[in-house]
């Protein structure tokens, strides 16, 4: 692996372009992250190169959805480069918008465990007609594809998700203790049911059949206990929904010809649609104490897939998804389908690739991230796949690719 000395440092994560691609080591001190930038660009902790970013009417803008229903809008930040294609600015971002307002709302509708929509067969009317054939929209049966075949048992996690969600919501640690396994034995014996149910195939399996049609397989017993405890959600792609978001609405994109943009979630997820011919900037992040500070830019150009994890939510919008007792203790999303734990091998782990989408960068986050230790091995096998990691060793950026160029990083401690 290879590894630059760094010491952590915040700066200016304002889109900017890029000028200097060789790796800094100068010395520039300590610096906050301003939080307006922090809850448009960290949250995905994706750069960009920029030629009139909102101003007039072409360069790099963001596009803001145009919805009246619920849409996953609000968990995205859509960059694109209006002009840079055949149309007309007006015309081309008009059609932009289009597009991207009907992918929002599509992809809300198919991946919600919580609302109903008349004639829309999604995560909630699957969960609600246990062991009936049900055909899905092709998007929603590749994504149920991609899980069942990594053979992990993440999606079936529903009724731990929701403990988690309602432990992240606490304003208080005595509220918060209620739902954590950790700090209450009723609780712990809750989790250790529901994994008794959701391990294994015999309760709980989704079947793949032919022509986008799956049938959710529930037993009688877990049917029987899911009544009595009052349990809605047997599947749940939770904080993984957001992999499969992006990468729909970027192939949607990009199927109607518009290539010049960057999509990216509030929780980490980010492709770059590969049709602006600049170099990028994607910023890595760390913390010390509570200040969130950047470390380095890493430099790019073309198509690429990010995924970011981390230990600690970044913004207000990530809080809602992690909690912090008085005492220091964490929890976050990142859940252990054997013992129904949160897990985090490091605090902070970058996966990114020229060829994978956002949902291949997930299982290789599954696989690595949920974990009590870094496996090492396992970052490589991903690299060997076109899959590289960036994560860090006290002060020292590790990386998995030997071609990775960084910008804008601090000296380390005795460099």
């Amino acid at each position: 692996m290879k590894s630059t000395r760094s010491r952590i440092h915040t700066s200016n994560a304002s889109p900017k372009p890029v000028e200097n691609v060789e790796i800094s080591s100068s010395h520039v001190g300590l610096r906050i992250v301003a939080v307006v930038l922090l809850v448009l660009i960290a949250a995905t902790a994706f750069g960009y190169a920029i030629n009139g970013l909102f101003s007039g009417t072409d360069g790099w803008q963001q596009i803001e959805a145009d919805v009246d229903d619920l849409s996953v809008a609000t968990e995205l930040t859509f960059m694109y480069d209006i002009g840079a294609g055949s149309e007309s600015a007006t015309t081309e971002r008009k059609a932009i918008v289009v597009i991207y307002s009907d992918a929002c709302e599509t992809a809300y509708q198919l991946f919600t465990p919580d609302t109903e929509y008349e004639y829309v067969f999604n995560v909630w009317y699957i969960n609600n007609h246990p062991n009936e054939e049900i055909v899905v929209d092709e998007v929603l049966y590749s994504a149920l594809e991609t899980m069942v075949e990594s053979g992990g048992r993440e999606i079936y996690l529903g009724p731990i998700y929701a403990e988690y969600e309602s432990l992240c919501f606490s304003a208080e640690d005595w509220q918060a203790e209620e739902f954590d396994p950790l700090y209450n034995d009723v609780e712990a014996e809750y989790f250790a049911e529901v994994l008794g149910f959701v391990g294994t195939d015999e309760h709980v399996s989704l079947e793949l059949l032919q022509d986008n049609t799956v049938i959710l397989h529930v037993s009688d017993e877990y049917l029987e206990y899911a009544e009595e405890m009052e349990i809605n959600s047997f599947i749940d792609f939770s904080w993984m929904t957001n992999a499969f978001v992006v990468d729909y609405i970027s192939d949607v994109m990009i199927e109607n010809g518009y290539t010049a943009g960057i999509i990216g979630s509030n929780d980490g997820f980010t492709r770059n649609l590969g049709g602006c011919d600049e170099l990028f900037s994607y910023t890595l992040y760390s913390r010390e104490g509570d200040t969130v500070y950047s470390v380095a830019d890493l430099i790019y150009e073309g198509t690429m897939s990010f995924v970011y994890a981390h230990d600690y939510a970044i913004t207000s919008d990530d809080a809602m998804h992690y909690y912090t007792y008085e005492n220091g203790e964490e929890r976050n999303p990142y859940i252990d389908a054997a013992d129904g734990l949160c897990k985090a091998a490091t605090e902070d782990l970058v996966l990114y690739s020229d060829s994978a989408t956002c949902a291949d960068l997930l299982l290789g986050l599954v696989d690595t991230y949920i974990a009590d230790t870094l496996d090492e091995s396992k970052l490589e096998a991903l690299a060997n796949d076109g899959i590289h990691s960036v994560y860090y060793d006290g002060f020292t950026i590790v990386c998995t690719d030997d071609d990775i160029v960084l910008s804008d990083v601090e000296e380390g401690f005795g460099a």
